[in-house]
């Protein structure tokens, strides 16, 4: 089921387009990232998700509900933290709860609820200018989650934090999609946070959406794979390679040689090499991390 969809956006700032057709969407229980450099257009992007900013042109949907139409019934479904959260500082952080779930009439059972997820019932009845950061950064979330949005989204949220704040807040924000089946979208310069954390990437570059992939154990998901052969015999591995109906594309880095074929298809590969008599030292699977992938599609961008 899709929470969010975003179809064909456009957004312009005076005579300048910002946004040009951007389009994806965001499953339930799915944390999506979206990177890119600055002034890629992902923090207009989020402007225009939480309603602050109206698109040119395109839809912004949240379960069903088009913002530009029904921006109440959209917005009610759900949460944000935009780096650093709203918070009455003289407050503790059970009052500031309080205060939201008065005004959305929210049970108590359900206030106590989102602080045990965010693990700050220990200091709960403290006062909010005596928190960390990190402790901050957590209420902020309890504060998202608190209506339990079907939307999460989270820009830059773990700017500041030391790296133990950083592995609590992720954890409490893969146990809110997989729990609550909430859908994340989070925004952020860190190219290893969202490696680790998200299932789904988007990456964005002057307006437009290069790309979206899916992560898998850190790696991206590919419908191929990339295979990396170790020989001697470079000539005649590539004339052989070349001719096999189950290969895309071949290229070659020193003594080996780097092929796309078709997803499972390694075997075969190893077996008409072996066939061919073509002598090899090394074959292996090559898998492209989120960096080196981003780096091919956002050419010289800043990690943003």
């Amino acid at each position: 089921m899709n929470i969010l969809e975003v179809k064909d956006v456009y957004k312009h700032l005076g005579k300048r387009e910002i946004i040009k057709g951007i389009s994806f969407t965001v499953k339930e229980g799915e944390i999506f990232g979206f990177l890119g450099p600055n002034g890629a257009g992902k923090t207009t992007t989020i402007r225009m998700m939480v309603g602050l900013i109206a698109t040119s042109k395109g839809t912004i949907t949240i379960m069903g509900h088009e913002i530009s139409k029904e921006r109440e019934k959209a917005l009610s479904n759900m949460g944000a933290v935009v780096e650093n959260p709203e918070l009455y500082t003289y407050l503790t952080g059970r009052q500031n709860l309080m205060q939201i779930a008065a005004i959305r009439k929210i049970s108590k059972k359900d206030v106590e609820e989102v602080i045990e997820l965010v693990n700050l019932k220990d200091r709960i009845d403290d006062k909010v200018k005596k928190y960390s950061l990190g402790m901050k950064q957590r209420l902020g979330l309890a504060a998202a989650l608190i209506s339990k949005p079907k939307l999460l989204i989270l820009d830059e949220p773990t700017n500041g934090l030391d790296p133990t704040g950083i592995m609590d807040f992720r954890d409490i924000v893969k146990h809110a999609a997989k729990e609550l089946k909430t859908a994340v979208f989070i925004s952020s310069h860190m190219l290893s946070e969202v490696q680790q954390l998200c299932d789904t990437v988007a990456f964005i570059n002057d307006g437009l959406i290069k790309s979206v992939e899916s992560i898998s154990g850190g790696d991206i998901k590919k419908d191929k794979d990339t295979v990396v052969i170790v020989t001697n015999d470079l000539e005649k591995c590539e004339e052989v390679v070349k001719n096999l109906a189950f290969v895309h594309e071949t290229h070659r880095d020193e003594n080996s040689l780097i092929v796309e074929l078709d997803e499972n298809s390694t075997p075969e590969l190893i077996f008409s090499l072996a066939e061919t008599k073509v002598r090899v030292n090394e074959v292996y699977k090559k898998y492209m991390g989120l960096e080196e992938r981003y780096m091919a599609l956002v050419e010289g961008g800043m990690r943003a």
